[in-house]
This record gives structure tokens, C-alpha cells and sequence, in this order.
């Protein structure tokens, strides 16, 4: 206690110090020098950093400032149909070598290598490994090649309209119609609405090879581009090696750079109402614009963003507060800032509500909103987001040797791209210190004031076509919101939260020293209780402990009339608190903390998931205790609880795609009581009596939980911590189990096809499911690998070859509780006519996998894929925590996990076992097979 209390003072008067320096907020912040930074003579720019996590890794970026913005009239869509092709051919990588070069070397088309385009910017992005210098050189090619001599070869272009399609296709829904009319009113007379970055599918069908050409050479010129190396690799032959290959590209004559595009600014108040067949829910929104007033790279800027954080954070937490009192008129609804393209900002209020609504969650939402404006906010608020800012701003400091290349690279593409400089992340804390303690309360009152005073206005409603008749007009809706803004408001009731978060009367530790494995670093021991607590210290993070506590039952212990309790129960109790503590009280207690922890219940066990750093652990610990002793089940909030999930399920069934998505699971498991999918007479069952005798019924008795804890800590001092809260928590000896409840994939064939809707696409989800011998290891690797060898030839065949779909979702997935049983799951989207082939295609792969016949090429770059990920996944607390606990709870050997055994295992993936697999869990499985037609 002494030494918190002395920690606490140091902390205050370091603080104080650093705040109380007078300091000009126009300064610039301080720079990174860690990067390199250099301009080749062509103009390109260069950022090299190394950096040691992850190890013998190195990150790449290629960026451009040109996006779809840059496209002229004829072009629309190109400048993301060049994206496409700097993947399908370049000076030194044929057409599906680049893809299958990098898969070869470990890296995963889409996770390591991907690319992406927006109004005004394109990005590619390759992750390889540096322990191979040749590697490195030939990744730096891929990025010159990208940078000036993609192909554009055009058969390959005609090959990827059909790719490009369906990208298009896949994001068709009632949410994106809606969204489209929304962006007519908020983008209105600017380019941005003329030019979204996929593009128009019509022209993406019949633009010339030539217009791409021509658009790559515009604007892939040194002059607009750079170049991003971060990693662990000699950054010296790094720059020589990018000085050769990028030096030689050269610039045209007449190069300019790309104009900067604004939105209309001419005082309005727009009027937008969007309508849908198939929109299952009702939204309204008023947006207030406004220019930014600061930008760049100053204390004044950072201050500004911090201002409006803390201001917004407060009134939500206000908002979300409300329903621990009453029945809201919305189910859910925001007030606060955001931004919009350009150098704008707005400030937004809006609310998912029903119809007869919107004026009472208008009214709500705006009453809150004026209150802040005129009362503005406690000291205590403010200092509690504060405090919450700087704790975040030093943690992230304290990771930042941690941190991965990859999220280094991506900070420096997003300062070149937004013309701003790098800035020092060793001074985050220091920068936040002055900039929070910059901060009065008046500021925050008068950035909600300015916030809602705009002489651009832009109301919107969007909701389903049936509804349009219940809906106010422009003038209606100004009327009111001009009304409720004039009506008075209260002042805010203080609410004071008293009392430390728990009290415990000392106790003496009584641990003991159970055993050690010294290979893995694994010790055991048992606290005074008799629980079992497992520790694998780790340095992976500087200061993270990672927790998990488990015990087997879980819901189907409970009867059928007690599952709806069961299920919601957790819902329920995480939004009431804790003991005597509302959620809101909570929330105000842990704000500033680095501690998280959650109860959970799935079908077959019960536990607890947390994590902390050192400072904080004896806060999550708390955490723990009062969830196994203190859980809180709050009437109001069973209220509130209902009518949320009631407007939410009574119409989500509007949208056919949420509509064939349920369908499809009450059929998967032949409308089981226990399925997946969740109704509105499910909700009337709930009882919250029930519930909270089946919560603590899961959590009365300790005795069956084992815990585990991964991460940077003293075993000592987290020991002692936790026998005090754990430790002497009460044990029954009694040994629980899971039960059965049957819930069990259908058992015969199913061939459903569904019409429903408007929107011009095939969804397609097929299920193969059967029996699984879980006890071999060699079946359950093989079972993995054949999920991985479908992907790549489903990518391959259904996406290059024949640029039927832009991707492929195969899952694969086996259980050894309740039973052994095994699926695989393959969903894409197509047109409508083309549905039927792409199937019959995916069966003739799988038949050509059941025969052995198996490119050569893949099952090195799956077990070279698989050797990457398992080193990476080496130094993560939250792999070693997930295998210690499946080890535990299967009875699993500790030796499985000794170093070399997973590498040894990958050396024996062959072609034999995977086709005796597909046979066996793919052409003698049971296919569920469902089909989405539009009508």
C-alpha cells in the first residue's frame, strides 16, 4: 500500500511539473529521426526504418497520390483497374508468378500481399521474410516493377473486368443503395460524388486497355510515389538496392500533381430522404459541416482532436447511460464528431428508431446535446478522460520496440499521403501530457456549441419504401428541430460515484509450487484453495498480462425452458454492472485503467477472459472476484435490454440477405431449440431470476476452474495477488461436466434455393459435414491443410481462370466436444447465370484433389505459409494462452508444444492423405447446399 501510495504521489508531481510548463501550442511536435527519409533525384521519396518485431520480417509499401479523384470522365473506375493489374504481369513476373513467388516464400496472397485504392490514393502492401536477402531484392523488384512497368497485357485486362464485376457485386445491398442516396446529399456538387473508387461497372466492361495505360502513365510517376521499408533487414544495402532499381524510372516533362477537390460550401439546408424495398430499419441523422480549423503536425492540432475526443466521449457515456432508467426511443443513437472527404469535419446526431419515432429520439438526443452546449462538463469527467488519454499514451509507448513492422509502415504511408510530417512516438506521452493539461473545461462546452451552429445543414432519413408515408417532410423535420433547440434544458445531475472498486480484509498467501516444465517455461501451481494456476512469463510485450479462467458445464446444462435465460443472461449482467455499481459507475471506476475482464458461458463451459498490465493487474483481479461473487442482474436494464433485441429481431427478417442467413441456419440444424438464430418468442422466455441463478450456479464454485496467466510478470508478486482475490474464494469439490443437448448439423442432404429481392447477385454457401477421427493428429493436420489447398485452387480457378467471383470463403473447421464431428464451408457470390457452373467447378476441383492430382507447387508454400505464421504466432501471449488451454481442457501432453515437434509435423503433409480426406470429408460427406436468387 505504502509503495502505491508513494508511486501515486511521484506520478502526480511528474505530471504537475510537466503540465504547469508554459510551452507555445503552435510548435511543431517533435520529429521521428529513426526513419530515413531521402528524395531520389526522379522525386520518389524513400522511408526506411528498421525495427525487430516481428523478427526476420519486412514490411513494404508502394504509395501513390492518385486515386479515383484523378480519373477523367471516360475513366471511371480505372484507377482501381490498375490496382488489379499489378498483379497479373509485370517487367519481371508473368501473369500468376508474382502471386505464386510470394505464396512460395511464406507470405498469403491477401494478408501479405494486397493492395487497396481510394478518391485520392493507392496503396500495395507486401510482407516477406528478411532472413533471405535474395527475398528482400526480389520483393524490392515486385515494388519498382508496380511502380513503372506493369504490363497491362490485354487478354489479362479482359480476364479482370470479370474480377472487378465482382468486387462490385459483392458490396450490393439495401445498406449500400441507402448509403449511395445518403453521399447525394452530403457530397452534393463535388467531385467525390462522381467519382467512388469502384468504379462504373458498365465502363468497367468496355474501357480500352489504352485508358488504363494512360492513367498508370499520368500518375505512376516517381514524382507522386514512395517508397516504405520497415523491418528487420540491413536498411543500408536496403537503400543502395532501392537507389538502383528506382532511380533509373523517370518522370514525364509536363508532370503536375493531382489537384485537391473540396466539397460545396454555399450555405443550404439539404433534405434527403433514402428509400429501400429491402432496408430492414429506420434512420435519422442530422449532420452540422464545417471546415477543419486545424491541421498538421502541432500541439495546437493534437489539442483540438483531444477536445473533441474528451467532449464527445463524455456525452455518449452520458447517452448510454439513460437506459439504466428508462425505455428509449431509439435503439440506438450518437451525437459527436466525425469527418467527411476534403479538409472537412462535421458534427452528427443520429438514431436507429421506428418511424413514429424520429421526433422523440431527435428530441432526446438534442436535449443531451444542448445540455453539454450550455452546462458543459464536471471536472470530474474531464479529468477521468484525461487520465484515460494519458494511460493509453504511455502503454503505447511502453510497446513501441513491440509493435509490428507492418503498423510502423502503415504510419508512415498515412504521413506521406496526408503531406505531414513523422512524429517522434518516444514523445506521445509527453505530447499528451501538455496537450491534455492545454485543455480548460469551457473548450469542451464550446466545441458541442460550434459543433451544432453550421450554416450547412444536411438532414437525412433513410428507411424502407412501405414507411415513406409515416415520414416528416424537410419542413416538418426543421420545424421541430429548430423547436427542440429552443426549449430549455437543465442543468445536469451530478452523479458521484463513491468507494473503491472492492475492499478485501488481508489475508495470507498460501500457494504452492506444483511442477515445471522447463522446456516451455510452464509452472503449476495451487493456491490456498486448491485451484490450479498455470504461468508462462513471457517478453513478447513489455507489459501485458493476458488471463484466462475456465471450467467445464456451460448452457446445455440447463433444460430447454431455461435456455433463453441461459443465453442472455451475460447480456443482461454486462450492462448493469457490477455490486452496488451501475454499468455507468463501472465504466467511471475503471476509466484510466489498463485492465478488461468478462465473464463468459458457451454451450459447454463457463470462464473468465482478461487482460492488464503490471500497474493494473490487481484491477482485473477485482474484476474477477466480484464476477464470481458480486455479478449484478438489473430489472431496468432487463427493460431496455428486450426492447432493444425486440426492434432489432422483429424486423431484421426485412432484408432478404439477414432473411436467407437465418433460413439457412434453422435449417443446418433442423430448427433445433438451441440453434444459433435467435427469435422474438425466445425473448418473452427470458426470466431474470433465472438468469441470475444460472450465472451464479456456473460461478458458485472455484473448485473446477483452472487459470492461466501469459505475459510479462513476476510470478511472486502475481501470485501473491492472486491467492488474495482468488484464493480464498469458497470450493465444493464438485466435478462438473458438459452435457449433450443434441445440436448436430442436419443428417441428410439439403438443396435449397431461395428467390428473394432486388439485388443482381447468386449467394452461395455449401456445407460438407460427417464424423471425424479427432484422436489422429496426422488427420487433424491434414484436415487443416485440405481447407488451405481448397482456397488457393478455388482462388486460382473460380477467380483468375474463369473471373466468375472476386473471392472465395472456405472455412474448415472439427470438434472433439460434445462429439467428434468435421465441416468444410465454401461461400461466394456470382451473377445469377453463371452460379450453377462455379459449383459444378468446385466439385470437379474437389474431385481432382480426392485423386491426388494436386499441383506440386502448393503444399510447399502451405507448409512454408504455415512456418511463417507458427513463428510469428511464437511470440504472442494470446497463441501460448490459447494452446496451454487446449492442452488442459483435451488432456493434451505439454510435449506437443516443445519446440521443433509442430515444424517436424509439417514435413509429413503429402498428397495421399489429403486426397483420402477430401474422399472421405468432402465426396462421401453430406452436402448442405444453399442457393440466393434475386426475383
Amino acid at each position: 500500500m505504502l509503495r502505491a501510495l508513494l508511486s501515486c504521489s511521484w506520478l502526480l508531481l511528474v505530471t504537475n511539473l510537466v503540465w504547469g510548463q508554459d510551452f507555445d501550442l503552435n510548435q511543431y511536435l517533435p520529429l521521428d529521426t529513426t526513419v530515413h527519409q531521402e528524395v531520389l533525384p526522379n522525386g520518389l521519396r524513400i522511408f526506411l526504418q528498421h525495427h525487430d518485431e516481428p523478427r526476420d520480417r519486412v514490411a513494404l509499401r508502394l504509395l501513390v497520390k492518385a486515386g479515383s479523384l484523378q480519373e477523367e470522365n471516360d475513366q471511371l473506375g480505372v484507377a482501381h483497374f490498375v490496382e488489379h493489374m499489378a498483379f497479373n504481369g509485370t517487367a519481371h513476373f508473368a501473369k500468376n508468378t508474382l502471386v505464386d513467388f510470394i505464396e512460395r516464400s511464406g507470405s498469403r496472397f491477401g494478408a501479405d500481399l494486397n493492395a487497396s485504392t481510394s478518391f485520392s490514393q493507392t496503396i500495395y502492401k507486401l510482407q516477406v521474410r528478411s532472413d533471405s536477402i535474395s527475398l528482400v531484392d526480389s520483393a524490392l523488384q515486385i515494388m519498382a516493377d508496380w511502380a513503372g512497368a506493369v504490363s497491362f497485357d490485354p487478354e489479362e485486362v479482359d480476364k479482370e473486368r470479370g474480377i472487378i464485376r465482382s468486387e462490385w457485386r459483392s458490396s450490393l445491398s439495401s445498406n449500400q443503395r441507402l448509403q449511395l442516396q445518403t453521399y447525394e446529399a452530403l457530397l452534393q456538387g463535388s467531385r467525390y460524388l462522381q467519382r467512388y473508387p469502384i468504379g462504373d461497372p458498365v465502363l468497367i466492361d468496355t474501357v480500352a486497355q489504352e485508358r488504363l495505360v494512360a492513367f498508370y502513365e499520368r500518375w505512376y510517376q516517381p514524382a507522386n510515389m514512395a517508397l516504405v521499408v520497415v523491418g528487420q533487414v540491413d536498411m543500408e544495402w536496403v537503400r543502395e538496392r532501392v537507389q538502383e532499381l528506382f532511380t533509373p524510372l523517370k518522370n514525364k516533362s509536363d508532370f503536375e500533381p493531382a489537384k485537391d477537390y473540396e466539397l460545396t460550401t454555399a450555405p443550404r439546408r439539404s433534405f434527403q430522404v433514402a428509400s429501400d424495398e429491402e432496408a430492414p430499419f429506420t434512420r435519422c441523422e442530422i449532420v452540422w459541416q464545417h471546415k477543419k480549423e486545424t491541421s498538421g503536425n502541432t500541439y495546437k492540432a493534437v489539442k483540438h482532436r483531444y477536445v473533441q475526443s474528451i467532449a464527445e466521449r463524455i456525452l455518449n457515456k452520458r447517452l448510454a447511460a439513460l437506459k439504466e432508467d428508462r425505455l428509449l426511443p431509439y435503439t440506438f443513437g450518437y451525437s459527436g464528431f466525425s469527418g467527411l472527404p476534403g479538409n472537412y469535419e462535421t458534427y452528427r446526431i443520429n438514431a436507429m428508431c421506428k418511424p413514429e419515432e424520429i421526433f422523440s429520439a431527435f428530441s432526446l438526443l438534442l436535449q443531451e446535446t444542448k445540455r453539454a452546449a450550455i452546462y458543459g462538463f464536471t471536472e470530474a469527467e474531464i479529468e477521468e478522460e484525461k487520465t484515460s488519454i494519458l494511460e493509453r499514451a504511455r502503454q503505447s509507448v511502453k510497446e513501441l520496440d513491440k509493435l509490428p513492422s507492418s503498423s510502423r509502415a502503415g504510419r508512415i504511408a498515412n504521413a506521406f499521403l496526408r503531406a505531414r510530417p513523422l512524429i517522434d512516438l518516444q514523445q506521445t506521452a509527453i505530447t499528451s501530457e501538455r496537450c491534455l493539461a492545454a485543455i480548460e473545461a469551457q473548450e469542451l462546452q464550446v466545441a458541442i456549441q460550434n459543433g451544432i451552429q453550421s450554416n450547412i445543414q444536411t438532414a437525412i432519413l433513410s428507411t424502407n419504401t412501405s414507411e415513406l408515408t409515416g415520414l416528416p417532410d424537410s419542413l416538418q423535420l426543421y420545424t421541430a428541430l429548430d423547436s427542440i433547440l429552443t426549449l430549455p434544458v437543465e442543468a445536469p445531475k451530478k452523479k458521484e460515484v463513491t468507494g473503491p472498486l472492492l475492499v478485501l480484509p488481508a489475508s495470507t498467501s498460501n500457494y504452492s509450487l506444483v511442477a515445471v516444465d522447463t522446456v516451455l517455461d510452464i509452472s503449476t501451481y495451487q493456491l490456498s484453495n486448491g485451484v490450479k494456476v498455470y504461468l508462462k512469463p513471457t517478453d513478447f510485450n513489455n507489459d501485458q498480462i493476458q488471463f484466462r479462467a475456465f471450467s467445464e458445464g456451460g448452457i446445455d446444462l440447463y433444460a430447454n425452458e431455461d435456455f433463453p435465460s441461459a443465453r442472455h443472461g451475460l447480456g443482461i449482467l454486462n450492462e448493469s454492472g457490477l455490486d452496488t455499481f451501475r454499468e455507468s459507475e463501472l465504466l467511471r471506476i475503471l476509466s484510466g485503467k489498463q485492465a478488461r475482464l468478462s465473464p463468459y458461458m458457451s454451450t459447454t463451459e463457463e470462464g473468465l477472459s482478461g487482460a492488464s498490465n503490471q500497474e493494473d493487474l490487481e484491477t482485473m483481479l477485482q474484476l474477477a472476484y466480484l464476477y464470481l461473487t458480486r455479478p449484478r442482474f438489473d430489472s431496468i436494464v432487463l427493460a431496455t435490454y428486450l426492447d432493444r433485441q425486440q426492434r432489432i429481431f422483429e424486423r431484421i427478417d426485412t432484408d432478404p440477405r439477414a432473411a436467407f442467413g437465418r433460413m439457412m441456419i434453422d435449417q443446418k440444424y433442423d430448427y433445433h431449440p438451441r440453434r444459433p438464430n435467435l427469435s422474438l418468442a425466445e425473448l418473452d422466455k427470458i426470466d431474470l431470476q433465472r438468469a441470475e441463478e444460472i450465472y451464479r450456479e456456473r460461478f458458485a464454485d472455484i473448485g473446477d476452474f483452472q487459470m492461466i496467466f501469459v505475459g510479462n510478470f513476476v510470478a511472486d508478486s502475481l501470485l501473491h495477488l492472486v491467492d488474495r482475490y482468488l484464493g480464498h474464494l469458497p470450493t465444493f469439490g464438485s466435478e462438473e461436466s458438459w452435457q449433450d443437448q443434441g445440436l448436430r448439423l442436419r443428417s441428410h442432404t439439403i438443396d435449397t434455393i431461395v428467390q428473394l429481392g432486388q439485388t443482381p447477385k447468386a449467394e452461395i454457401n455449401l456445407t460438407w459435414h460427417s464424423n471425424f477421427n479427432y484422436a489422429d493428429r496426422n488427420e487433424r493436420l491434414h484436415h487443416s491443410v485440405l481447407r488451405e489447398v481448397l482456397s488457393i485452387r478455388l482462388r486460382e480457378v473460380l477467380r483468375e481462370d474463369m473471373g466468375g467471383v472476386y473471392g472465395v470463403r472456405v472455412t474448415g473447421r472439427y470438434r472433439a466436444i460434445p462429439d467428434s464431428l468435421q465441416q468444410f464451408a465454401i461461400s461466394f457470390n456470382a451473377e445469377p447465370a453463371a452460379y450453377e457452373e462455379l459449383i459444378e467447378e468446385i466439385h470437379s476441383e474437389i474431385d481432382r484433389i480426392a485423386a491426388g492430382d494436386i499441383p506440386d507447387e502448393i503444399i510447399p508454400k502451405i507448409q512454408a505459409n504455415r512456418l511463417k505464421s507458427y513463428e510469428e504466432a511464437l511470440r504472442r501471449n494470446s497463441f501460448w494462452l490459447g494452446q496451454i488451454k487446449q492442452c488442459l481442457q483435451l488432456g493434451l501432453d505439454w510435449t506437443l508444444l516443445y519446440p521443433g515437434r509442430y515444424e517436424e509435423r509439417l514435413t509429413t503433409i503429402n498428397k495421399t492423405d489429403l486426397a483420402v480426406l477430401a474422399k472421405k470429408y468432402l465426396q462421401e460427406a453430406l452436402l448442405l447446399k444453399f442457393v440466393l436468387l434475386p426475383e
